[in-house]
């Protein structure tokens, strides 16, 4: 038995060597009349194993031998396409933008029961979680805990049907197969593989891994998505930082007690944004060229009162961007670009439109931080609102501890937080969902959160002898995005969309009354005010 790692290679790629980096040796692999392809060696200089390095003291680094890897590509023509079977290092000898992306994924599908799966590698868009799940025997994807909407399929092993294919298959970009096929043998296994990867069998089975996918970053299709999205930069560049379908926003988790507001250099003349945006990155860089080299070499920062850098993230990383096609949507999140089927878009965007918007005003975001907002919020509701923010409840378990809400009144529990990435955006829906789902079945959840609500916004004990779970239908979840945004609805990034409907659906059958979003709009005063104040610190520090 052997194995072997396969990958397929683009259709632009005519020969051997266009596929293979230089260094490599080549050889031909023939017998007689027979040519079954052209191997490439690249081999490393001998060296001392690293663990020697433990025992230079005590023995002699040359007794304990050297070592020496090798990488090796075995290029093999199957009708008019090119595959390439690689060894030890050796998918480091292919340029990275040679072959199909999920080429083995998309065989190990069409090649499986749908109950056949052993392994899944799957990554979840929104808090860039990658795990493996196994199973000590064939199972079906459900087993495995994966959430169509929200997980992204990477890998895939599992037997197939037929043993012509092999023992067993893995699959992602490359397909890893055990067989035993010798070299005369794997033109016609190869020619089998070609078959399954041309065929949409899987869909049948397996729809909704074409909902999602993410692209090679050194593919082709991420470098013509990249060339697109340079192009709407230099047009933003244009109109003061205005494009459609190109936004900044923070990536990361921030503690917004500390930010007093963002930079995208460390001068002292530039002023301090309130919020990441194009418009604020243009007036930092008017005269730059926004291409690959600028976006990935230069950062946003957060800052503190005192200008200094909290953290630092590469403008690529803070780029959400939306490219429509035909009969596919590409999209830009911290850092990555995917490609989204159109129906799956067109369902989230639905969903995400459905959801009703809290039709009471909302006081201005005009504060340093989420924290202040609150606080204004509630002194200035004449006794409507309640501040729950930052009043952990113990309820224990897996959540430890928790936050009930941010604001609390007649019913309505408001979870708020500013504008920001799918992570940022997913973090406060989650929040909210495990809140939900806490008071819905949670013994002693009311008391607990009574024991900090005022007296006069305490919940309704619940009635002698009621049993668990609770009916929750007279309370509205309502979740609050604080956004500089001058439109009159909120735009979300599409992977807080999916988390959205996800946590809506959840909510709703939980039976709670309703759930509802509310945009917080900000006093444009505010990025004013904060280069002021940045202003006068810069002078204070500057007379000391």
């Amino acid at each position: 038995m052997a194995t072997f790692t396969i990958y397929l290679l683009r259709e632009s790629v005519v020969t051997a060597e266009d596929a293979v980096v230089t260094g490599a040796k080549p050889y031909i692999v023939a017998d007689g009349p027979f040519d079954y392809g052209k191997l490439f060696v690249k081999s490393t200089h001998p060296r001392s194993p690293k663990w020697a390095d433990l025992f230079e003291s005590y023995v002699d680094k040359k007794l304990l031998g050297n070592v020496q890897s090798s990488a090796a590509a075995f290029i093999v023509p199957v009708d008019d396409r090119l595959f390439a079977l690689t060894f030890g290092q050796g998918r480091f000898l292919l340029h990275p933008d040679a072959y199909e992306e999920r080429f083995g994924l998309v065989v190990t599908l069409n090649s499986i029961g749908s109950d056949a799966l052993r392994s899944i590698d799957k990554r979840t868009f929104v808090d860039d979680q990658n795990s493996r799940v196994q199973t000590s025997q064939a199972s079906s994807a459900l087993s495995f805990g994966v959430d169509i909407e929200r997980d992204l399929i990477r890998g895939i092993v599992g037997r197939p049907l037929s043993q012509k294919l092999g023992r067993r298959l893995a699959g992602a970009d490359a397909l890893t197969v055990t067989t035993d096929a010798a070299v005369p043998d794997l033109r016609r296994l190869l020619r089998r593989y070609l078959k399954k990867f041309q065929s949409k069998d899987y869909q049948a089975n397996f729809p909704w891994v074409d909902q999602v996918c993410q692209l090679n970053p050194k593919g082709q299709k991420a470098t013509r998505l990249d060339a697109l999205l340079v192009e709407k930069l230099k047009d933003a560049w244009t109109k003061n930082g205005l494009v459609d379908g190109c936004w900044l926003a923070v990536p990361d988790i921030v503690d917004w007690t500390l930010v007093n507001g963002f930079k995208f250099t460390q001068s002292a003349n530039e002023g301090v944004s309130n919020d990441l945006h194009l418009p604020g990155l243009v007036q930092a860089f008017p005269n730059e060229d926004p291409n690959l080299k600028f976006l990935r070499k230069h950062f946003a920062m957060p800052v503190d009162d005192e200008e200094k850098a909290l953290d630092r993230w590469p403008i690529y990383r803070c780029i959400h961007c939306e490219i429509d096609e035909s009969d596919k949507s590409f999209i830009l999140s911290a850092g990555r670009w995917f490609e989204i089927d159109k129906d799956f878009v067109n369902d989230v965007d639905s969903a995400f439109k459905s959801i009703p918007r809290y039709s009471k005003p909302m006081p201005i975001y005009d504060h340093a931080d989420e924290d202040g907002y609150n606080k204004s919020a509630v002194a200035d509701s004449q006794g409507q609102w309640c501040l729950m923010d930052k009043k952990m409840l113990p309820v224990g378990g897996v959540y430890d501890k928790v936050e009930f809400c941010d604001i609390y009144g007649d019913g309505e529990l408001f979870h708020i937080k500013h504008y920001g990435s799918s992570s940022v955006l997913g973090h406060l829906f989650n929040q909210g969902l495990v809140s939900g789902e806490l008071l819905k079945s949670h013994a002693s959840y009311v008391d607990l959160a009574n024991a900090e609500l005022s007296a006069t916004h305490k919940l309704p004990p619940d009635p002698s002898g009621t049993k668990m779970p609770r009916n929750v239908s007279g309370y509205i979840i309502i979740f609050g995005i604080i956004s500089q945004s001058e439109k009159p609805d909120l735009h979300l990034p599409f992977f807080a969309k999916v988390v959205l409907k996800s946590v809506y659906t959840r909510l709703s059958e939980l039976g709670y009354g309703n759930i509802m979003l509310a945009k917080i709009s900000c006093d444009p005063m505010v990025k004013l005010r904060k280069t002021v104040k940045a202003k006068k610190l810069r002078e204070k520090r500057s007379r000391k």
